[in-house]
């Protein structure tokens, strides 16, 4: 079976040759119950988290996690934006992002800096 990330994944792995044992992990993780919200509460750095609309993740699943990072509360009138950042990415799937560098671009670049990206809150 050809599989579309295989080729990618040779290309900038450190080991090359490791991609049927991250398939294998990667299944393996699917089948453990994914309860992280209590890890994810206890982040103390901010995070961007990246979704699609049309993502294997729910709207409503990133938007949880979202919360638990602090954000998801109003940042006007005199409050300052919340750290955490959640971006949703229109017409994308969960493997479609990232054929999207531009799009990820303008959302990853001003986070890591702490700007807010140009054009979004700038009159």
């Amino acid at each position: 079976v050809k599989m579309p990330f295989a080729e990618e994944y040779k290309k900038f792995a450190p080991n090359p040759d490791g991609f049927p044992a991250l398939v294998e992990k990667l299944i393996a993780l699917e089948k453990e119950p994914m309860s992280w919200e209590s890890d994810v509460k206890a982040l103390k750095t901010p995070v961007l988290i990246i979704t699609g609309d049309a993502d294997v993740a729910t709207l409503e699943h990133s938007v949880a996690f979202f919360r638990l990072v602090g954000g998801g509360v109003m940042g006007d009138m005199g409050n300052p934006l919340p750290e955490s950042r959640l971006a949703v990415l229109p017409a994308t799937s969960h493997t479609a992002v990232i054929n999207q560098p531009d799009l990820l671009l303008a959302f990853i670049e001003p986070f890591l800096k702490g700007e807010t990206p140009k054009g979004f809150f700038e009159q």
